[in-house]
């Protein structure tokens, strides 16, 4: 036994034990869903029958996760049978209630290791599946798959006591992951494993192992910003306050930070400034914060969330710019439209990214890009930039477009011209104008000049204008745990403050709004006192949380958006302020 330990102790201290024996599972006899789905909600399933927002960015093949190696199946040789998708959930009932999985030859391990996850998860039902292991002695052994212990829903990146994050990705402006789980076994061979549906949840199984025992290693990476980004010369917030409160603005600025909750602010403004409260959007004399829960979950999506924002109701995740029922809803930019306004709405992201489609378009899933790029031709805005040109263009123009049209070109027949640069913009004779810029993230003033540049020009209208800006980098900030985009993101959102500042102060006319759609990544952080630029983060999360996010205002009509409020109540109070009638439901 001493010679045993020392040659054990000898081994540790070389690096050199043993591998553990885990042997992946094949599982093509039990598995009945593809990773990819090309269209939501056709009942022929793929992965969660969402559409776009999927697993096929789950590389196939053998890959060691949390120190366990899981073999993954490719849809395009398995003919879409890659994975194991499995319902009880109300609204997913068609999917399938039993698969199992029959191994080619008994295998025998200490432990049955699940690379799994879970969606519409129910805390009051939380009996995901049962998983039912079969000797080949005749024997079974079931084990009961819970929420809140063995398996995490895929867009919480949370993880539970027995389910470790232990891969994650951001697909589809969402950061979703899979979880290990280890289930002891008899160590004696196993034949099949059977999985069954639980009580009113989806369980989505992408691969199974089984060996000796490791301790799964969940996904952790300690955040450091080393960059250095420039920020917006201060403001003097007692100057700001002498502006009027009060009173109807022909103009609205709306100024969106896509998950950019007070953490990411304060983060911020510490790297750019060395102190908390000392980005110009905090020094705006009106605050507040606003709730941003959808009408299905506590945690809402952008897709719902940009609904709330533009329209003045709450919605399901995933659907833009309609109610839970699917009804098209009126958003406060083609309120404005009708009214005589002219509309603009500028956006890092792709123009048809959830937030920018909630005002102009009217989809039941967000992921619906072509219909989306549709949608805004007909809205008729007086300008549309942003990034993502694929969904304007068909296949054969490398494009992403089934149809064949060109939306493009349909822009360009209805007398847009088309920009692809600051310059382009500059020197664009009239309005209207639309086009696809590259280079947000390289330049943190890049989102500010273009926003400068639309105010003068929709200025031109006697009537006044309403404008959405979106900077979308806060959200990949939290999304990737970058905190490069945590800083920059921000700041990025600041100067555009700033621009809309200096406009408003030479029209005085103009009120400006900024805030969230929704809060990412539970961003935390703290002063370095020793390296000041460099502020100490941490994130709690790769996904949305449900913290209120916060809210600022300047010019005539801000008072109206102090203190604790919905987040529709900032579209309900624009209309409000332009006496426009918002819920007047799309005719289409």
């Amino acid at each position: 036994m001493r010679i045993f330990t020392l040659v054990l102790f000898a081994a540790l201290l070389a690096g050199r034990l043993p591998a553990a024996d885990i042997r992946p599972l094949d599982l093509s006899s039990g598995a009945n869903s593809a990773f990819a789905d090309e269209t939501a909600d056709d009942r022929r399933g793929g992965w969660t029958d969402q559409g776009a927002n999927d697993l096929r960015l789950l590389k196939s093949g053998v890959q060691t996760l949390g120190g366990v190696p899981f073999s993954i199946l490719d849809d395009g040789r398995s003919g879409g049978k890659s994975c194991i998708v499995l319902a009880a959930a109300e609204n997913r009932n068609y999917l399938p209630k039993q698969a199992r999985v029959e191994l080619s030859e008994p295998l025998s391990g200490r432990k049955l290791y699940l690379l799994h996850a879970g969606a519409w998860l129910n805390p009051k039902k939380n009996l995901v599946g049962r998983l039912t292991v079969e000797y080949a002695d005749g024997r079974t052994k079931e084990f009961r798959i819970r929420a809140g212990r063995d398996v995490a829903d895929w867009w919480s990146n949370a993880g539970e006591k027995n389910a470790v994050r232990i891969w994650s990705v951001y697909n589809n402006n969402s950061q979703v992951s899979l979880y290990g789980s280890r289930f002891d076994l008899d160590e004696k061979p196993v034949k099949a494993v059977r999985f069954d549906a639980g009580e009113d949840a989806v369980w989505m199984v992408a691969a199974a192992s089984i060996g000796d025992a490791v301790s799964l290693k969940p996904i952790y990476v300690k955040k450091e910003l080393r960059g250095t980004y420039p920020a917006p010369e201060p403001v003097d917030a007692a100057e700001l306050a002498e502006y009027p409160r009060t009173g109807t603005p022909k103009n609205i600025i709306f100024i969106i930070g896509d998950g950019m909750g007070q953490g990411a602010v304060k983060f911020a403004g510490l790297h750019a400034h060395a102190r908390p409260q000392s980005l110009v959007m905090e020094q705006l004399p009106v605050n507040g914060m606003a709730l941003t829960y959808s009408a299905n979950s506590p945690v809402t999506d952008s897709a719902a969330s940009g609904t709330a924002l533009s329209s003045g109701y709450k919605t399901n995740n995933g659907f833009v710019g309609m109610t839970p029922e699917k009804e098209a809803l009126r958003s406060i930019a083609e309120e404005a439209r009708d009214s005589g306004r002219s509309v603009g709405i500028i956006t890092t992201d792709s123009l048809t990214g959830a937030t920018p489609a909630a005002f102009s378009a009217h989809v039941p899933s967000r992921g619906m890009a072509s219909e989306i790029a549709a949608d805004q031709l007909g809205t008729n805005y007086q300008l549309l930039i942003g990034n993502g040109i694929r969904a304007y263009l068909p296949e054969a123009e490398k494009g992403s477009r089934k149809d064949g049209r060109s939306i493009v070109d349909e822009f360009i027949g209805k007398g847009y011209i088309r920009i692809d640069s600051l310059d382009s913009f500059r020197n664009a004779e009239k309005l209207p104008v639309f086009g696809f810029i590259d280079g947000w993230q390289q330049d943190t003033k890049l989102l500010s000049q273009i926003a400068a540049e639309a105010f003068e020009r929709l200025s031109a209208n006697p009537k006044g204008f309403f404008i959405m800006i979106e900077g979308h980098f806060p959200d990949y900030g939290g999304h990737g745990n970058n905190p490069e985009l945590s800083a920059n993101g921000p700041l990025m959102v600041d100067f555009t403050v700033r621009a809309a500042l200096d406009f408003a102060k030479r029209n005085s006319d103009t009120l400006i709004v900024v805030t969230a759609d929704h809060e990412t990544g539970g961003l935390y952080c703290a002063p370095n006192y020793r390296d000041p630029q460099r502020p100490f983060i941490h994130y709690t999360t790769q996904s949305h949380t449900g913290a209120p996010v916060p809210v600022f205002a300047f010019g005539p009509g801000s008072d109206r958006f102090s203190g604790v409020i919905e987040n529709i109540a900032i579209p309900s109070t624009m209309a409000e302020l332009w006496k426009l009638p918002l819920h007047r439901p799309v005719v289409k």
